[in-house]
């Protein structure tokens, strides 16, 4: 799948150096080196880089356990997508979050504050790279809306998973965006 070309607007080119720079992380903003910063990324964090940097992220994470909690989860659109800005606060103001229920193999999302639109867990290989991740799929559960989407996360930081949302359409899935998650307890992290 093409990327996104890097943005040359300059108020994200300097928010992507602040971040590099308050983190500790070496490189540059579209190629990551390492782990990341010395706790791991953090959903704020993630939530400001561009898709290079994300999918670079991605592909460098382990899937990490299936969490057994709520986890609180921020939609990544694409900074160079039309009304990407938009798109971000809208679905942040209805989409709180994912809650797991492992011992089921299910998750349950939050939309402001309901419990609605359900998705298998497992274990399986990764859509963007085949290697193992955390899938969420909604095909054959959910029966009106996300019918056709499956989501896959790692863990890139204790508590902290960055996930691809895929739509399938024909035959064919289209990546739709990033997205990220963490744990209530990493909302209290001193690191971040």
């Amino acid at each position: 799948m093409p990327l996104p070309t890097v943005t040359r607007d300059p108020i994200v080119v300097a928010g992507a150096l602040a971040i590099l720079l308050l983190s500790g992380a070496s490189g540059s903003a579209q190629q990551p080196s390492g782990p990341g910063p010395a706790c791991g990324w953090s959903l704020k964090q993630l939530a400001c880089m561009d898709w290079q940097s994300l999918e670079a992220i991605y592909r460098q994470a382990e899937p990490g356990a299936v969490p057994q909690v709520y986890l609180r989860g921020k939609a990544i659109y694409c900074t160079e997508s039309f009304l990407s800005g938009p798109k971000s606060a809208v679905t942040g103001a209805f989409w709180h979050g994912k809650e797991f229920h492992p011992c089921d193999g299910m998750l349950i999302n939050q939309w402001l504050g309901v419990k609605a639109v359900r998705a298998r867990v497992y274990l399986g290989s990764s859509w963007l790279d085949g290697k193992p991740s955390i899938i969420m799929d909604y095909r054959g559960v959910s029966r009106v809306v996300w019918k056709n989407v499956r989501d896959e996360i790692r863990e890139v930081a204790p508590g902290v998973y960055l996930g691809v949302m895929y739509e399938e359409k024909s035959c064919c899935a289209h990546m739709r965006m990033f997205f990220a998650l963490e744990t209530p307890a990493c909302q209290k992290c001193s690191c971040r």
